[in-house]
């Protein structure tokens, strides 16, 4: 045991006595490598590292003087010719470093190189001799512009490619639907093209690839295709048809259905814009919609084009004085409120070319029927005939006597309310209305299509009230007209007066009409019920004269003038005795006049 111990005790002292030389052997070695490092420094304290490269140029042991001339041998000349192309998508600009005004930097690249190696920590510098000497040792050399001719050609360039962005646009316009589609416009990235101009690495030609930039305009694609999309669907070529008949309608007539709005933008509302692209100071969305009411009213008007209404029962007079029945008709109209959701659902779908929408039709039961009138027919007296006279005028009797004809043969069946417009239709020429005198804001106005009207509306008020029937609806002229029954005139106008009367009985009403030159009569034929009617004599108050100052009416003659009052005219309806009915109609009139008299 004692020799196995002094076996390893000596083990452990050869180990130090190694470990001792072998830190000796490289500390003489690093002191060595100091001392090479110290005299090499000194010894290239003026000149290029050996092995150096300046832009794949041998500058290795030069000194300075030796150094900038090899460079400027070696480098401007090959560099000053070299071409320089750059490139943006498919178009490409060309032209030469001498061109361009960009030369090396002779001065920098000589005390870079002079330099190298000698800066920095020890390990460093002996990093950089090793680098040296094997040629892995190479300096880029620094690019200067000698004047502005590159700034010059980038902004050439920029010239070519810079385009600005185009916003999307949506608005509806008396012409139609217009939709300019958004563009994105484009921006050279002018820093990175310098910057790529002086930072050439090699003395051949070389390819600079430009960094250009999108624009995005305040609504872009994301915010306007929707929209978009959804307008030009709504102004699609639309056809309703039904059975032989149809209605079409083009884009521009579609579109005023459209409500468009350019809202701006909440963030995160729409994508980001991708980094590194020029966004909008502010971005908006545009938003396309249907305005629901418009859409009902043309559904309504489409629907009473091409409705089949069912026609009452009516009655006329044979020669003998009896009635004969002219029977009902069954009808057909548009169903409106599914018409109107078929509208909104269709308005809002793509469809290429044209559309084409069927309506779902419904019944239309007449009010008054074939049966109903036959039951009735042999009962029916004429109850009630009202006449009034006009001057003798062509365009008075014209449209006197066109308006009257609407009213010939009306049946208006028990519980319905008559009403005027509801049943004189469009006054028009095509229908052979003219143009005649009538009061207007309380002036006669001789150029208004269908003046003379409330001399029909009138005569049939008359010829209701003394029928006794229920007035619904009643107005008086803005002045008195002599020719009507003081307090029981019946003015028209549309929009905004009406007549309306409603028959309160169990019986049919036939409303006849004929017309001379100067006169228009009404009659009412029912089944008597034993109403009778009476009306109280005029109540006059507030009689006014003509204002100072007023203005002439042109109807009347200077020096003629009617007082202005207002009128009460009591009616009382008895029924086999009994009343059934007292109301008051009260008329308030305006005073008016020709103008002062003409002296003799």
């Amino acid at each position: 045991m004692a020799v196995l111990t002094e076996r390893k005790a000596s083990s452990r002292g050869l180990g130090r006595a190694l470990g001792a030389r072998t830190r000796a052997i490289l500390l003489v070695a690093l002191l060595a490598l100091v001392g090479v490092a110290l005299v090499a420094q000194v010894g290239f304290a003026a000149r290029a590292l050996p092995g150096l490269l300046v832009a794949g140029v041998p500058v290795g042991a030069l000194e300075a003087p030796e150094l900038r001339e090899r460079l400027s041998t070696q480098l401007a000349g090959p560099w000053a010719a070299a071409a320089v192309r750059m490139r943006a998508a498919d178009r490409e600009w060309t032209s030469t470093n001498a061109e361009l005004g960009i030369s090396p930097d002779l001065d920098a690249a000589t005390l870079g190189a002079l330099n190298y190696g000698k800066t920095g920590s020890l390990v460093e510098r002996v990093q950089a001799w090793f680098a040296a000497i094997r040629g892995n040792a190479q300096i880029p050399f620094v690019m200067r512009a000698e004047n502005d001719r590159a700034e010059r050609f980038v902004a050439q360039i920029a010239a070519s490619v810079d385009r600005p962005a185009q916003a999307g646009e949506l608005a509806v316009t008396s012409s139609g639907l217009r939709a300019t589609e958004p563009v994105a416009g484009s921006e050279l990235d002018r820093t990175q093209a310098l910057a790529a101009l002086l930072g050439a690495q090699a003395l051949g030609e070389r390819t600079i690839d430009l960094r250009v930039r999108a624009r995005y305009p305040e609504v872009d694609a994301a915010g306007f295709a929707e929209a978009a999309a959804f307008a030009r669907a709504a102004t699609t070529p639309l056809e309703v048809t039904a059975g032989d008949r149809g209605v079409r309608e083009d884009p521009q007539a579609l579109s005023t259905f459209l409500v468009i709005e350019r809202l701006a933008a909440k963030p995160g509302e729409l994508p980001a814009i991708p980094g590194g692209q020029v966004a909008p100071p502010a971005r908006y969305r545009y938003r396309a919609t249907l305005a629901q009411e418009r859409v009902k009213a043309w559904a309504d008007a489409v629907a009473a084009e091409l409705d089949r209404p069912a026609k009452s029962a009516s009655y006329t007079v044979a020669p003998d004085g009896s009635l004969v029945v002219i029977p009902s008709v069954t009808g057909v109209k548009i169903d409106r409120d599914a018409f109107v959701a078929q509208a909104l659902r269709e308005l809002g779908t793509a469809a290429a070319g044209s559309r084409v929408l069927t309506p779902v039709f419904v019944t239309d039961v007449p009010v008054f029927t074939t049966e109903q009138a036959q039951r009735h027919a042999t009962g029916m007296k004429r109850v009630s005939v009202f006449e009034t006279f006009f001057p003798s005028n062509l365009a008075r009797y014209k449209n006197i006597s066109t308006g009257a004809a609407q009213f010939n043969n009306v049946v208006i069946a028990p519980g319905e309310t008559f009403s005027f417009w509801g049943l004189i239709g469009p006054v028009t020429i095509q229908r052979g209305y003219a143009y005649a005198g009538a009061i207007i804001d309380g002036r006669s106005d001789p150029n208004i299509i269908g003046g003379g009207l409330c001399q029909v509306s009138t005569t049939i008020f008359m010829a209701v009230a003394q029928a006794g029937y229920e007035i619904v609806e009643r107005g008086g002229h803005d002045y008195y007209i002599d020719r009507y029954p003081l307090g029981l005139d019946a003015a028209v106008f549309d929009p905004g007066l009406d007549l309306r009367w409603k028959n309160d009985t169990s019986y049919p009403v036939l409303l006849r009409s004929s017309t001379s030159n100067i006169a228009v009569e009404f009659e009412i034929f029912t089944v008597p019920s034993g109403r009778a009617v009476t009306f109280g004599p005029p109540v006059e108050t507030n009689i006014r004269d003509v204002r100072p100052g007023q203005p002439a009416d042109s109807a009347y003659a200077p020096g003629a003038k009617v007082m202005g009052r207002d009128v009460s005219r009591t009616r009382t309806v008895t029924e086999n005795g009994v009343v059934v009915r007292q109301d008051v109609f009260r008329t308030h009139y305006n005073p008016v006049w020709g103008g002062p008299a003409v002296p003799q």
